[in-house]
């Protein structure tokens, strides 16, 4: 994550890679010691770089979630179905983070989350906009895209919901599809959106 960056921002990048590492470690209690010791860095580096822990916490929250968002996306570049990579990267926020250290980490920081989710709103509403232009489903509208952008907002905050269940012990894909059950947030015809489920169940086993 740090190649190729000047050595500032080589000190600001470790540091929030350092919280990072600690959280999935099991760290529960992260100081500006431990953040800088992980980080092999000098402690007064990290007010150079950062106010206090919560703004840290929150670019490592955001850190984690654009990386995911991006690695899912190269992943997905030959998918032909620009509907079915919406419904698919959806479990994958689900399911990379099914780790109790990084769920409890996120369910502390809730604004934070949800900030970091709203920034892959370009990403996933583009796809919505390539699947209309392609006319992938023939009744497909701007009304869908605008009923899918709104009822992110909803998928936003029921994510703590899902990370709740998580820790519970519960599979990351009965998780999703519970909540894909409950909103279909493309709002596709029924038998439509259930089969962009099926083919998630299909792809995740």
């Amino acid at each position: 994550m740090t190649k190729g960056l000047k050595k500032s921002e080589k000190t600001k990048q470790k540091l929030i890679n350092a919280v990072i590492s600690l959280i999935q470690q099991g760290d529960r209690v992260i100081s500006v010691a431990s953040i800088t010791k992980k980080a092999k860095t000098a402690y007064g580096s990290f007010y150079r770089y950062f106010d206090n822990l919560d703004q840290i916490h929150a670019i490592a929250i955001e850190t984690l979630v654009l990386s995911m968002a991006a690695e899912e996306e190269k992943k997905l570049s030959k998918e032909k179905s620009n509907l079915f990579k919406v419904y698919y990267v959806w479990y994958k926020a689900i399911d990379l983070f099914k780790e109790d250290n990084v769920a409890k980490w996120l369910m502390d920081h809730p604004a934070s989350i949800f900030d970091a989710w709203t920034l892959t709103q370009p990403m996933t509403s583009g796809w919505v906009k390539a699947a209309i232009k392609n006319k992938e489903i023939s009744s497909l509208s701007k009304k869908n895209l605008e009923h899918f952008e709104m009822a992110q907002q909803y998928i936003w905050w029921m994510y703590q919901q899902c990370l709740r269940e998580l820790i519970k012990g519960r599979r990351s894909l009965d998780v999703y599809l519970e909540v894909m059950q409950s909103i279909n947030f493309l709002d596709l015809p029924r038998k439509t959106h259930q089969s962009f489920l099926q083919k998630v169940i299909y792809r995740a086993n």
